[in-house]
């Protein structure tokens, strides 16, 4: 906060008034919680109310270019708990705008209360102190410290941590040595857990995917046991920085207990404190702090992992018991580069997964034994592969080659089997193959959720729909706050023509996160199917809004268009396909889709045999997709789907699942 007396002390907004010495939102004099960085984007908007303020300004003011950091995910949360607290709606904005591609603005009205007089003339006395609605907000709110990366800084920090860890292993050894007043250990019934994201304390913001890194590691390592359900990364990730109480978190996350802890990183030493913390009665049930070379990283996430399961009295299989504490030390550049690969590669972005390889391949450059960079490479590649950034002869074989490799070098690497899977299954469409690559890799890790979402691709696409909707409903149960996993049960309900199932998924999903561009793209298809064109032409539109007007979201509102009999609109859609495929690849399968909604047979079973040329992978959906129905009876059609090798015993889909109305 500013020493000098602000100019600029509060704006007020409707029922709303900020106060930005004290840092508080309040409605009608109400306070109301609202966090850090949801608050410093308040700010901005505010700085220039009815402007545009850009996402790349908000990037740079909130996460320096230096900072690993989610920025889509992270602008996302801060916009919607912002709406949230604002009471606020994106569709019907009153407050903050969205301008697709662009930024936000503020509409609203909204007055500045100045502390200051204006400059006063003598002639008309002295002036008055006035509402201005000029704002000037960026000076009252305070400046984010420096990063102090030195080992004096990080010793105040391990200081201090030392000092409270002292004070809580005092409180534990009460809580431990008095059973017959708070209970003992042994009748603790903990059968799930969250690890919430671990704060990075080396005052380097740059650090922060280091701090992300530990806290995957630790819930990989502990979902490992199958005795203990342990959420997923996306769901824990949302309440990063939160300020919520842990009981309502392990509430809204279902969990019995939650592990939360600090990471601080100076030079090639790394410090960890974590405690496990019981949800109902907030009791803290373990706490312990690690200091260690970032070589022996791996080792200790291992043995935190074996910790907490001791602690809680879960049953951990000798086998499991193995396979933690198989680690072994890493080559700390490589192991570097694979989080900040890995860092990016979650952003889910064509751009981030691009930057990302560009680290993988550094991590096997330090080192070519490293089993999870190549894994990674393999990730990426698929990804590409499937956003048709490149095409499939350059992606999915590179896909499968890295996944070949990682399991050479690593065997028990549940993801590495993965990867293999899904370059089978999209690329040499060898589905008996791809499918036992599948349940490698669930054996091995039962908790891993992209495991389960990614098989039930293969049991849709062969039309095992209920299995594939049990998969789907799997990942979810693991990761339950994952606007992904949310989409694609509407993805899989959808295929199975349940498009009343599909609608209500698709409406949770986007309740929860609006600005999903996939759920509206797909949400699009299933309202075509229901009839429901001009909704359909909206969210398709939609979806490129909060996009770009790639090819994959141009295929929705081409197939809408068709679908409503608006002819002159699709086909500019294919003519805008025409001209992106001069500067990218575009799919032959996209325009085949939009050709079957205007009926036009003979060109769309064209394109799919360029599809077929191209090995383009959603061939593998051929038997299933409901946007290639008319086409089934042709001749042409039966010969391609026997050359793809999918099942003949398969029939029509909805001669299997009874459809809803």
């Amino acid at each position: 906060m500013p020493d000098a007396p602000s100019p600029v002390r509060k704006a007020q907004f409707g029922p709303y008034e900020v106060d930005f010495r004290a840092g508080e939102l309040l409605k009608n004099g109400r306070k109301i919680r609202l966090q850090d960085q949801p608050l410093q984007v308040l700010s901005m908007l505010l700085e220039k109310p009815s402007e545009v303020v850009t996402r790349e300004e908000l990037r740079t003011r909130l996460w320096p270019e230096d900072t690993f950091v989610d920025f889509d995910h992270g602008l996302n949360n801060a916009i919607n708990r912002l709406r949230e607290a604002l009471n606020d709606s994106a569709d019907a904005p009153r407050f903050i705008e969205t301008l697709p591609r662009r930024g936000y603005r503020f509409v609203g009205e909204v007055r500045i209360e100045s502390n200051t007089p204006p400059q006063s003339n003598d002639l008309l006395g002295p002036a008055k102190t006035e509402v201005s609605n000029v704002p000037a907000i960026q000076d009252y709110i305070s400046p984010q410290p420096p990063p102090v990366p030195s080992l004096r800084r990080a010793a105040k920090v391990w200081l201090g941590a030392i000092s409270l860890g002292f004070v809580a292993a005092l409180i534990l050894s009460l809580y431990l040595g008095r059973g017959w007043l708070f209970g003992s250990s042994a009748d603790l019934r903990i059968q799930s857990l969250a690890v919430l994201p671990l704060e990075n304390l080396s005052g380097d913001s740059s650090q922060e995917y280091f701090a992300d890194g530990m806290t995957d590691a630790l819930i990989t390592d502990l979902a490992q046991i199958q005795a203990l359900r342990v959420t997923s990364r996306t769901s824990t990730m949302q309440y990063k920085g939160s300020k919520k109480r842990l009981q309502q978190i392990a509430s809204e996350l279902n969990v019995d207990a939650v592990v939360e802890g600090t990471v601080v990183r100076s030079g090639e030493r790394v410090r960890i404190d974590a405690q496990l913390i019981q949800a109902n009665t907030d009791r803290h049930l373990w706490a312990k702090s690690y200091e260690r070379d970032v070589r022996d990283v791996v080792t200790l996430q291992g043995e935190v992992a074996r910790v907490i399961a001791d602690e809680i009295h879960v049953q951990v299989t000798t086998e499991e018991r193995a396979r933690l504490g198989l680690a072994s030390p890493v080559n700390a550049e490589a192991y570097q580069a694979y989080l900040k690969g890995r860092f990016l590669w979650n952003e889910r972005t064509e751009k981030g997964v691009k930057k990302g390889l560009e680290f993988f391949e550094q991590a096997f450059a330090k080192d070519p034994l490293y089993a999870p960079a190549y894994s990674g490479l393999s990730d990426s590649y698929d990804l590409l592969g499937f956003f048709g950034a490149l095409p499939p002869k350059e992606a999915y074989p590179r896909a499968k080659q890295a996944a070949i490799k990682a399991l050479e070098l690593d065997p028990s690497l549940a993801e590495a089997h993965v990867s293999l899977a899904e370059a089978m299954y999209w690329w040499d469409w060898d589905l008996p193959a791809a499918e036992a690559e599948f349940k490698d890799a669930i054996e091995l890790n039962p908790r891993y959720d992209s495991a389960y979402r990614k098989y039930s691709n293969l049991l849709a696409g062969t039309g095992r729909h209920e299995e594939s909707i049990t998969a789907a409903k799997k990942a979810i149960e693991l990761d339950p706050l994952s606007s992904t996993f949310g989409a694609h049960l509407a993805w899989m309900h959808y295929l199975a023509r349940q498009y009343d199932l599909a609608s209500s998924q698709y409406e949770r999903t986007l309740e929860m996160n609006p600005n999903y561009a996939r759920a509206r793209r797909d949400f699009s298809l299933t309202l075509v199917e229901k009839g429901q064109y001009e909704d359909a032409i909206r969210e398709a539109q939609r979806a490129i809004e909060l996009s770009e007007a790639s090819p994959a979201m141009l295929k929705p509102l081409g197939y809408a268009y068709a679908k409503a009999g608006k002819r002159d609109e699709a086909r500019k859609v294919l003519r805008d396909l025409q001209e992106i495929s001069k500067t990218r690849y575009v799919s032959s399968f996209d325009p085949a889709v939009i050709y079957a909604g205007l009926g036009e047979k003979d060109a769309a079973l064209s394109f799919l045999e360029k599809a077929y040329q191209e090995h383009a992978g959603q061939l593998v959906w051929l038997n299933v997709y409901p946007v290639l129905d008319s086409l089934r009876s042709e001749p042409r059609f039966a010969e391609l789907v026997n050359r793809v090798g999918l099942p003949k015993t398969h029939r029509k889909a909805e001669e299997t699942v009874r459809p809803t109305k």
